[in-house]
């Protein structure tokens, strides 16, 4: 009979290549990106009393290649080239990290509590942040209502 010695940590070789697999990718890999995005890009959305405010992080995009529209109470974001731009076809990558490469069009739907007057909207893009202000109409501004005391009467 013959009996096979096995190193106590070989059931973890698996585990171990993948971690160092993960390492020499690195943390933010344009295919864990991509799944961490949603094939997207991140926006916040914040709400004050007078206005509404959308932050893109639109990294690595042209101002002239961002379009926002409107319909109702929604605001769609379109960012990035269109796929017939791309170069993809003539050249080879050694590396591509880059992810405006792999998404050559993306883009965000949002939908706010309110209807919003497309004409009171104002977009500015400044180092790779795409900042979005839309006035609320007077009917979706926040209002407190008094409340009216009644005296009570006591009668003996």
């Amino acid at each position: 009979m013959s009996t096979m010695t096995r190193e106590p940590f070989d059931a973890f070789t698996p585990l171990r290549e993948a971690v160092s697999r993960f390492m020499e990718d690195g943390f933010v890999s344009p295919e864990r990106a991509l799944f961490a995005l949603g094939r997207t890009f991140p926006v916040d959305v914040i709400e004050t009393a007078e206005e509404f405010i959308i932050e893109a992080s639109l990294l690595g995009v042209k101002p002239e290649d961002v379009q926002i529209t409107t319909a109702e109470n929604t605001i769609t974001i379109r960012a990035g080239q269109k796929a017939h731009e791309r170069r993809e076809r003539d050249v080879t990558y050694l590396k591509r990290e880059r992810i405006e490469r792999l998404l050559p069009q993306v883009s965000r739907t949002l939908v706010l509590p309110v209807r919003f007057d497309p004409e009171q909207i104002a977009a500015s893009y400044e180092h790779g942040v795409l900042t979005i202000h839309i006035a609320k109409t007077d009917e979706a501004k926040v209002r407190t209502i008094p409340i009216q005391m009644k005296e009570v009467t006591t009668t003996h």
